[in-house]
């Protein structure tokens, strides 16, 4: 859902929410306030990092607002207040809207001017050699109509040094088409390099948050369309804080691409692989068993628990060994990417929580509950 129509329909059912403004309930914000909570979370989570529309300061307003929900007492007081985040997010998606759509008429535009100038090399030179071979034609038939030898051998040799001409231009033309439109795929090339380049992480090479938010909105879709669903998994290093402290920034970023690169060789390429944030990783496993999926995070978090990492910083070596946890969810005909992501996050708590070094899928959710 489009954050615009998810903040229309927060402004239009916040309401809802409100007790009577008679009998405000002592309890009354408990969940409400945890709902509000949420959608500027997910304002957040979804801003574009854009500093000509002044992102950075929206986030801080967005976090001020979160922080100033705490400081409600009484639910009367929340019309301005919700008035002003309406507004202000209001205006800001606006703004975020208007950017990207002139950022994607000018490479538009871009593309477009570079196609016309190629069509417009090739008709422009395609009526002029035919116009000059006609021309030539003329010149030759004439030259054969007429009685005199010299007359007749003057024009045939200026007819062939036409030829010649329009022949060298026909070349010169092809090698500046071919150029231009080495050029156009060449800026296409380079333009796509760079949208690949801002989803990447670039310590592990694994696509970042941005990536990440994009492709399991787009995996949730097309398993709604399909009815096919996939496995979601967050993993992260256990007590990797310690790692950090003990053995220093460098060691840590240094297993975290060890890591990665694991991650890479283990997995099948229709598979996504992110990095959440520091030391948490996402996944998305193509793969419609929750039961299987969890056997093959097993596997693989037994195998990068088996060796021992060596890690060299300025000429000295450092050993490690590691461990991982990881929580596993299956999509759901009613699911969003954030309740998804939800349960499998919810998964890896438990895991924590188990003792570490293993696998939970959500089914011990239920259970728990149960």
């Amino acid at each position: 859902m489009k954050l615009s129509r998810l903040l229309e329909i927060t402004r239009l059912n916040l309401g809802r929410y409100l007790p009577p403004v008679s009998r405000p309930s002592p309890d009354w914000n408990q969940e409400f306030l945890e709902l509000v909570r949420v959608v500027l979370t997910l304002l957040q989570q979804y801003r574009w990092e854009i500093e000509e529309i002044k992102s950075g300061q929206f986030l801080e307003e967005l976090e001020g607002w979160k922080q100033g929900l705490s400081s409600i007492v009484d639910p009367r007081s929340l019309g301005n207040y919700r008035l002003n985040v309406y507004e202000k997010s209001s205006d800001y998606l606006k703004r975020e809207k208007n950017y990207l759509a002139e950022r994607e008429a000018e490479l538009k535009n871009m593309v477009t001017l570079l196609s016309e100038a190629v069509s417009t090399v090739v008709a422009d030179n395609g009526t002029y050699h035919q116009e000059v071979l006609k021309r030539a034609l003329g010149m030759s038939q004439i030259s054969q109509l007429e009685d005199i030898r010299k007359i007749r051998t003057l024009i045939a040799r200026e007819v062939e040094q036409l030829k010649e001409v329009v022949k060298q231009k026909q070349t010169q033309d092809r090698l500046h088409q071919e150029q231009l439109s080495k050029h156009v795929e060449a800026l296409q090339s380079r333009l796509q390099s760079a949208v690949n380049r801002s989803l990447k992480d670039p310590l592990t090479g694994l696509y970042n948050r941005q990536g990440w938010d994009h492709e399991v909105f787009n995996a949730c879709y097309t398993a709604s369309v399909t009815k096919v669903p996939f496995a979601l998994a967050l993993l992260d290093v256990d007590d990797f804080k310690q790692v950090n402290d003990k053995y220093g920034h460098q060691v840590g970023d240094l297993i975290l691409a060890k890591v990665a690169k694991e991650f890479q060789e283990s997995f099948r390429s229709e598979d996504y692989l992110s990095r959440y944030g520091g030391d948490e990783f996402a996944f998305i496993l193509k793969t419609p068993s929750l039961d299987k999926a969890q056997k093959r995070l097993e596997r693989l978090c037994k195998d990068l628990s088996k060796p021992t990492y060596q890690c060299s910083i300025d000429k000295t070596e450092f050993y490690l060994r590691i461990s991982l946890s990881c929580g596993v969810s299956v999509f759901r005909e009613d699911d969003t990417p954030e309740s998804l992501v939800r349960r499998a996050d919810q998964s890896l708590y438990l895991a924590k929580h188990a003792g570490k070094n293993c696998v939970v899928s959500e089914t011990a959710l239920v259970a728990k509950t149960a």
